[in-house]
């Protein structure tokens, strides 16, 4: 008998608890927006962080109260955007695909100063008098860039150098990013031709430590009739709004150092 009183004190107690958690819960439960889920569903996933926001499903809700506008997500597809835009009850337009792009056909072809042997990591080699590559400009190779890309658009190539796969790539920026030299932009899928180089030293001194690196002979300066390519700081650049992919400057290139971008990985 000592004991059932106990019992039914904690019985009780436990009912009371129960039913005030029960009413708690109903009355401090947060409502979610169920657009929410789908929205975040559609996103890549990826938690890149390009779109500035806290990964996909901070974004997911910034754009739920306007605090981010849909084109700051740079991984989402056309797809994916359209119909998160139905979700909104918004307009998408139609957004230019673009792929990240290589200024730099070096790699193994270059020059060393040094033998690096320490980090595997660009930036960290850049530190060391601006890296193990007789050309200052060129690109390290130790494939920092492809471990930044959230969606496996990059690889490492036997001639070492990064591979844009440009069926995965998603122009999020992050290699840009990523790269110590500053050798990736962001361009138009339809404007495949390219220079494969930023080196700004004269001629001469690029061809003593990379053979395939610009020495502003202006040839294709010559070669091309609509005005679209011009050598300014000793390194060939493409005016993209006057380019009409024709290659005549990629045909007459001595260094190979302007190539058409292939859209195979």
């Amino acid at each position: 008998m000592a004991i059932i009183v106990p019992v039914i004190t904690l019985g009780v107690l436990g009912a009371i608890f129960g039913a005030g958690l029960a009413i708690a819960s109903k009355k401090l439960a947060v409502k979610v927006d169920p657009r929410l889920e789908k929205i975040h569903g559609l996103l890549p996933g990826a938690n890149c962080g390009a779109c500035g926001g806290a990964g996909c499903f901070g974004f997911a809700e910034a754009l739920l109260s306007g605090a981010m506008p849909l084109d700051a997500c740079k991984g989402a597809s056309e797809e994916s955007r359209a119909a998160i835009a139905g979700i909104l009850g918004q307009a998408v337009e139609k957004k230019i695909k673009k792929t990240a792009v290589l200024h730099c056909n070096g790699g193994i072809k270059v020059k060393e100063k040094y033998r690096y042997s320490g980090l595997a990591d660009c930036v960290a080699a850049a530190g060391l008098m601006q890296g193990p590559k007789a050309c200052r400009f060129g690109c390290i190779g130790l494939g920092t860039c492809v471990a930044a890309c959230p969606f496996g658009a990059l690889s490492m190539s036997k001639e070492g150098l990064p591979v844009v796969d440009v069926r995965k790539c998603r122009a999020c920026g992050k290699c840009v990013t990523a790269c110590p030299k500053k050798l990736f932009s962001m361009e138009p899928v339809s404007h495949p031709v390219y220079v494969a180089c930023v080196s700004q030293d004269i001629g001469r001194d690029t061809k003593t430590v990379c053979d395939t690196g610009c020495i502003g002979c202006r040839l294709c300066e010559k070669a091309c009739k609509f005005d679209a390519i011009h050598v300014a700081n000793n390194v060939a650049a493409i005016d993209h709004h006057k380019c009409t992919s024709c290659k005549a400057c990629v045909k007459v290139c001595p260094s190979h150092t302007i190539l058409m971008r292939e859209d195979k990985p």
